[in-house]
């Protein structure tokens, strides 16, 4: 390998339908708010239906989930039972609510909800209901019907759209994050939920992997695998399902994918040419060639539209890499915008699902933060301050949250921080650490 390939290598390595019972609401949140207040939710037990039994508990085991998954979407204060266990038994068998009275108590979103267990096949049957007290209307109900094993995704669903009501955005409670994780003297993919539930180990290569993306329908996971002795890439069922696919391998990198907004191409980067290039993979495995530079180019990310590609360059002739920006129908000979300044190494640009930002690894002192470069202010911002180094930066499909790898005192784990600020949140926990996150985008509902 050249010299330039083992440095990009370094570079990488671093760097169930729902009937819809009612809707309306007049209460809003503005995302891009510094400050806010929560909403205060109060999410009552769980009422089992007469007649019916519930031997597993699984009505208190989906309140836990859902009051858990509307906490960590930093939206919701959830009132504790304490405080309205004396106004809940009084409204025990009626069809009214009292708003005023939960509205005296500073209750502003009421969640009842009942639910039955079929003896004969084991369904699970529940009906979600939100009240706002302030101004006194029914605001959403959910009805779903499953089983126990799709339980937490049927609960995941329903916190969606209760921030989807709130926001005007669907929640990320369903969505699943990738990220690479030592086991022995390999890496492997995992999958695991947003609220670090349902851990699962997806690749078994015994080899080196590298930067895993999800595809635009959430069906697929591209990465670079060593498996054949080269860096190819390859393609699998984002399910666990044992299908495999050999996308490419051509000799040297096959690298750093970034899959299309549209399904039907894939930025990477490729050292066919003995310098790494950005090159976009058609569905009909055609290449079209984005950079033509002496110097590394590396970790292409699309913006949402489909129509320009930000990646990491060290063409600036300072010998540090910096983020630019290129036009995908032209590619660096229709000219190239570098956003990245005040810092001898930016890497790892991610571009955000609105299309209005940048999040990116920065060089801060000695360690390396995440910053997020505003296409419309065109400027920069440090995001993560937390100690160690905060590197690889991957956005949630609502745009509310970044996942990230910190290494501090020789650990590595993959964190979650809201946009918003406030307390970051770890995510995973193995022994083999944690690496190059990646977010789903929203799953289609079945």
């Amino acid at each position: 390998m050249t010299k330039k390939i083992i440095c990009l290598i370094l570079l990488s390595v671093l760097a169930l339908p729902a009937l819809s019972l009612a809707a309306g609401s007049n209460v809003r949140i503005e995302l891009e708010r510094e400050t806010r207040e929560k909403v205060k939710i109060a999410i009552t037990p769980f009422a089992l239906e007469q007649n019916y039994e519930d031997p597993g508990g699984l009505g208190e085991q989906s309140r836990k989930i859902l009051e858990n998954d509307l906490k960590l979407s930093e939206l919701f204060d959830v009132v504790p039972a304490s405080t309205y266990n004396n106004l809940l038994a009084g409204e025990r068998g009626k069809t009214t609510v009292d708003y005023a009275g939960w509205g005296q108590i500073g209750v502003q979103w009421l969640l009842k909800t009942e639910y039955k267990v079929n003896p004969l096949d084991k369904s699970f049957n529940v009906t979600f209901r939100i009240y706002e007290t302030a101004t006194e209307k029914f605001l959403i109900g959910k009805r779903y019907t499953t089983t126990e094993k799709y339980l937490r995704k049927i609960v995941h669903r329903f916190s969606d759209e209760v921030v989807l009501q709130l926001t005007g955005k669907r929640g990320v409670a369903e969505t699943r994050i990738a990220y690479l994780s030592r086991v022995g003297n390999n890496k492997e993919i995992f999958v695991v939920d947003f609220d670090g539930e349902n851990l699962r180990k997806l690749t078994d290569d015994k080899t080196v992997i590298l930067t895993p993306a999800w595809s635009p329908d959430g069906s697929w996971i591209v990465y670079t695998s060593f498996a054949e002795h080269n860096p190819d890439l390859v393609m699998v069922r984002s399910t666990g399902q044992l299908k495999r696919r050999t996308l490419l391998k051509l000799p040297g990198l096959n690298a750093a994918p970034s899959w299309g907004p549209g399904g039907n191409q894939i930025a990477l980067v490729l050292s066919k040419d003995q310098n790494s290039e950005i090159y976009v993979l058609e569905k009909n495995y055609g290449l079209k060639r984005m950079t033509r530079h002496f110097n590394i180019d590396t970790s292409p990310t699309w913006s949402p539209d489909g129509k320009k590609i930000a990646f990491t360059s060290d063409r600036s002739g300072t010998g540090s890499p910096q983020i630019y920006i290129l036009d995908v129908d032209k590619g660096d000979a229709g000219g190239v915008k570098r956003i990245s300044f005040g810092s001898t190494y930016n890497d790892n640009p991610a571009w955000s699902p609105d299309g209005d930002k940048i999040a990116y690894t920065s060089r801060v002192g000695r360690q390396f933060q995440i910053k997020v470069y505003d296409l419309n202010t065109h400027k920069s911002e440090q995001f993560t301050v937390e100690s160690g180094s905060n590197e690889q930066p991957a956005w949630s499909p609502d745009g509310r949250f970044i996942v990230y790898r910190n290494r501090d005192g020789g650990k590595e784990q993959i964190f979650i921080k809201s946009l918003q600020g406030g307390k970051p949140r770890q995510l995973s926990f193995a022994d083999g650490g944690g690496y190059s996150p990646a977010w789903s985008p929203y799953f289609k509902k079945p």
